[in-house]
């Protein structure tokens, strides 16, 4: 997924009409990572494709529902107000806005490597 490095909204490849911003981006004392702290927007009925996180990292829902599953595990309805983990090297086999009028928004947090991509392929 590309992703803007001046904090600016940047499509993300395969994931048709959302966007992502760059809030923060803090080297780590101590250690080789950076904190990544991203606001995502989905467009309405949003649906991202089959993909996997190389770490793990924390979704913050701001505005909107979204519904998300990993592996073979029943799909949950995350609310704003609400958290969800990303989870390591798990296909996450879905993640959409459930809202088909208005945008899903969250902020994800995560410790990865500078240049080395949050989202993969599976």
């Amino acid at each position: 997924m590309a992703e803007s490095n001046d904090g600016r909204n940047a499509p993300q490849a395969g994931f048709a009409g959302v966007s992502r911003k760059t809030l923060e981006r803090l080297a780590l004392p101590g250690d080789h990572r950076e904190l990544v702290v991203a606001e995502v927007t989905y467009p309405p009925g949003g649906v991202a494709p089959l993909h996997r996180h190389p770490v793990g990292g924390v979704i913050f829902i701001v505005e909107g529902v979204a519904e998300s599953a990993y592996g073979d595990e029943a799909p949950r309805q995350y609310r704003a107000g609400e958290t969800l983990q990303d989870r390591p090297d798990v296909p996450h086999t879905l993640f959409r806005n459930c809202d088909p009028d208005r945008p899903l928004r969250f902020l994800t947090i995560y410790a990865l490597e500078p240049g080395r991509a949050y989202t993969m392929e599976p």
